[in-house]
């Protein structure tokens, strides 16, 4: 604390020395120094290192809005990378200020559903309604295809018709213009993607009347007639998912491998559905129905009889014969037995899916390097010795062998394909050179230096500022003589000076002060101010003269 009570005294002193000017100097001075550190310190020194949106990606079609909402305010010390905005650390709240009061902040998908939602009056007519909802879901469907990978910027408009007629039919057509990031064309796969996401977000649109126009490209128009998407052809969609499955498979099999590059081939069945029904037959009848019949009667014997009927004879008068007397008595039966059978046969019925694969061949390639590696691996070199250099000729013989590991451990993966013996031949694996791509050009030195001056111009001003402050206090310390401190502390002696003002007194100090003040500037030599100064006070000459020339030992 004593040596804060001495440097504050020291300082005290020293600011009492000054004239009225030089305080007002140098208290501007330590108010620009305070000022520049306080910038220093709440503002960020380092260029742009902060993601404005939290690293969710911005549609690369409203950047321009956010660049222009940025100038707006004043703030240019932003980085586009890609399609997110990187600020500096310490600006983030005053770069979401500009694009908040420009209304320029990325849209959110479903935002303008919403807002057609909380519009929407009781007393809107039906047709009104309908025409908000359908600007909203064009709007909704133009910020959904601008989410998707590689999309730049998209907008999609849609119409409804009835038909008249009998039978009133609801006619609904639409068109996607879409343009893929930089200046190639959208590809296969992103226009069928955006033909049936339009399709399936629109209630009775069919996907053959979604027009995709290409702002890069042709247009791919939608009717059936035109074959022009592959999507809509079943096999060709089916194949190129199961190769993407297959290669998916391999490469996470294969993962081990540094730069490997795998492409799958599937044939498919042509047949979308097959029915098969087959009937064997046994040799062995089967009984399927039996009947049993059978009779009993009795049959009883008797003597013959007269003759039947009249007989013509004389005018003789006839008697009747007797009656015939009982025979003999026979027991009949009689069985019958019918068996109905079927020859015995089995019916077997089998529905096979079709569209599946049947045959998948691979082709590999590894790098040359991934070779040299693992013979490295193989043949360490010793401590303190240089590792050697691969023989051409082992190498060769080890590209083999991983050649073959690698061909059967993707044969175990593959299916069983129609005459082949061997799924080790549905494997070719070849080698490739991996040379090294250059990357972009490093900017030269003097483009980094204006670069680094441009963000940073702000720091560096405000610490030269700084310096120039400290700079100009020291020399403003320096220029005051040690000798008016000193003087201070010898007393008050009260002395009249001539040059005073009539009938004011000053203190002897303040005198020889006034005095020395003339040093610095024209007038007389050093040596005549002395001479004066002894000759009116030599008190206070001497004790000037003495704290100048310090202790005599």
């Amino acid at each position: 604390m004593d040596f804060l009570n001495k440097a504050w005294a020291q300082a005290a002193d020293l600011f009492r020395s000054m004239s009225p000017g030089a305080r007002i100097t140098t208290a501007l001075l330590l108010a620009v120094v305070v000022v520049s550190l306080g910038y220093l310190f709440t503002h960020a020194t380092s260029g742009p290192e902060v993601d404005l949106m939290n690293g969710v990606p911005v549609p690369a079609g409203h950047l321009a809005a956010m660049e222009a909402a940025f100038h707006g305010a004043g703030l240019d010390t932003y980085e586009i990378r890609g399609t997110r905005v990187f600020v500096p650390r310490g600006q983030k709240p005053a770069y979401m200020a500009a694009l908040a009061d420009a209304k320029a902040l990325p849209p959110n998908i479903g935002e303008a559903l919403e807002k057609a939602v909380e519009e929407s009056s009781v007393f809107a007519s039906r047709h009104e309604k309908q025409r908000r909802d359908k600007v909203a879901m064009q709007k909704t469907l133009s910020q959904i295809i601008c989410a998707m990978p590689g999309i730049e910027t998209a907008y999609v408009i849609y119409d409804e018709d009835v038909r008249g007629g009998l039978v009133r039919e609801k006619l609904v057509t639409a068109t996607a213009s879409a343009k893929a990031v930089g200046s190639r064309p959208l590809d296969e796969r992103q226009v069928s993607a955006i033909r049936h996401m339009v399709a399936g977000a629109i209630a009775g649109l069919k996907p053959e009347n979604v027009t995709v126009a290409d702002l890069n490209g042709p247009t791919h128009y939608g009717s059936p007639e035109s074959g022009t998407d592959p999507a809509d052809n079943l096999y060709v969609s089916l194949k190129r998912t199961y190769e993407q499955e297959w290669r998916a498979k391999i490469l996470d099999s294969l993962s081990y491998i540094r730069g490997l590059n795998v492409e799958a081939n599937v044939v498919l069945d042509r047949e979308r559905l097959n029915r098969l029904k087959s009937i064997e037959y046994d040799a062995k009848p089967v009984a399927v129905r039996e009947s049993d019949q059978s009779s009993e009667r009795s049959r009883q014997g008797s003597t013959p009889g007269g003759g039947v009927g009249l007989r013509a004879q004389g005018n003789v008068p006839q008697t009747l014969p007797a009656a015939s007397t009982a025979g003999s008595t026979a027991d009949e039966s009689e069985s019958k037995r019918e068996v109905v059978s079927v020859p015995n046969s089995k019916q077997t019925e089998r529905e096979q899916v079709g569209l599946t694969p049947t045959r998948v061949s691979v082709a590999i390639g590894i790098p040359s390097s991934y070779v040299a590696d693992v013979w490295k691996q193989q043949n360490p070199a010793a401590e303190g010795e240089e590792p050697a250099t691969p023989d051409p000729a082992a190498l060769a013989t080890l590209r083999d062998e991983l050649s073959s590991m690698i061909r059967a451990h993707v044969a175990a993966l593959l299916p069983p394909a129609e005459g082949v013996d061997d799924p080790k031949e549905l494997v070719t694996v070849t080698s490739f050179e991996d040379i090294p791509q250059e990357g972009p050009a490093a900017p030269g030195m003097g483009v980094q230096v204006l670069e680094w001056f441009r963000t940073y111009w702000t720091t560096l001003g405000m610490l030269g500022l700084a310096a120039f402050s400290l700079l100009m206090l020291r020399s403003m310390i320096k220029a005051v003589p040690a000798a008016a401190s000193a003087s201070v502390a010898t007393g008050p002696h009260r002395v009249v000076s001539p040059e005073s003002e009539e009938g004011e007194e000053v203190t002897a100090e303040q005198a020889a002060l006034n005095r020395l003040k003339r040093f610095t500037g024209s007038g007389p030599s050093l040596r005549d101010e002395l001479s004066e100064l002894v000759q009116e006070d030599p008190d206070t000459a001497a004790s000037i003269l003495r704290n100048w020339i310090g202790p005599v030992n």
